[in-house]
């Protein structure tokens, strides 16, 4: 891969497919940089930007960064291309650095826009845009537990323990989980593996759910499979392709489909799934047509550094 320094943000053409994006410095200083790979150019491009100095990535969405400083325990949400900055209010107490799923339910002009933490201890954090204060909220049912969320027709959807499908929402000072009465999102048996996990992405209005398949006891991943949700059945409906499409997943509510066709000046591939697993540093893509699964390092990684997050700051995710 061709490699560029600069300290300014990196030149935005029209994106067809997310960045991927690693906060890494040297151990013990903090995340000082940020490597920015184009996987359609096979290019990376490592740069200084101040405001992403030892931050998180929590989530992207709507164009949007939700980043929480791990210094001041600030949170505030960026616009990647313009640099635009809007603080959230100040956090309260609580074990945030531990929360896994961040929720932008729309773009910052949306008057619905929320934003929403959870924390590996069920605890949730939310506010309206606009709002001084947070409400923090314990998840006290097992129905109320949810990680996975997108947002699909303007709705929030979220999957709880076991692939149960719930819908999230913001009324009042209260908020509210609630169960869809959907199937559960399947899981098959396959050979040799006894380890799964979900992710869902929304795609062209549409609600799909990814399953990963382990090997026992391992990391490795042993088959893919997708499923549509019919919102008319509320049923899951496997899919056997994704057409022009690439899902893009990197976490509980980072994911990405995107419309791509395979070009000798794109190197994206139509038809199948790009991924992050865990702490590994390798990205993983599962073709959809032939089933195959390969990997690949996309850029040098320093001895300290975060997980990867896909980025996309247009509006070119469909």
């Amino acid at each position: 891969m061709a490699m560029a320094t600069t300290t300014f943000p990196v030149p935005h053409p029209q994106l067809s497919c997310p960045w991927l994006v690693i906060n890494q410095g040297q151990k013990r200083q903090g995340y000082s940089t940020q490597t920015f790979v184009d996987i359609a150019q096979d290019h990376y491009d490592v740069v200084s930007i101040p405001e992403m100095l030892n931050k998180r990535i929590c989530t992207c969405a709507h164009g949007w960064l939700v980043l929480f400083d791990y210094t001041s325990d600030d949170c505030f949400l960026l616009n990647p291309v313009s640099m635009e900055k809007i603080m959230l209010p100040e956090l309260p107490p609580a074990p945030l650095n531990s929360f896994d799923t961040c929720i932008l339910s729309a773009p910052p002009t949306d008057p619905e826009c929320v934003v929403i933490l959870v924390t590996t201890d069920s605890h949730a954090l939310f506010l309206r845009l606009g709002e001084s204060r947070w409400t923090e909220q314990y998840l006290r049912s097992e129905q109320e537990v949810f990680s996975q969320a997108a947002v699909c027709r303007r709705k929030i959807y979220g999957l709880a323990p076991g692939g149960t499908l719930v819908t999230v929402k913001v009324v009042g000072s209260k908020l509210v989980v609630t169960e869809l009465g959907a199937e559960e999102l399947p899981n098959e048996a396959i050979p040799e593996a006894f380890q799964f996990f979900y992710d869902i992405v929304e795609s062209c209005g549409e609600l799909f759910g990814v399953v990963k398949y382990y090997l026992g006891g391992t990391l490795k991943i042993r088959e893919v499979e997708v499923y549509k949700l019919d919102f008319s059945r509320l049923a899951w409906t496997k899919v056997e392709s994704l057409g022009n499409r690439a899902f893009f997943l990197s976490g509980t509510t980072c994911n990405f489909s995107c419309p791509t066709t395979t070009t000798a000046e794109s190197r994206v591939k139509q038809n199948c799934i790009y991924f992050i697993e865990g702490n590994d540093r390798d990205l993983y893509v599962f073709d959809m047509e032939n089933y195959s699964i390969s990997f690949s390092t996309p850029c040098p990684v320093k001895s300290n550094w975060s997980q990867p997050r896909w980025v996309m700051p247009a509006a070119a995710s469909s």
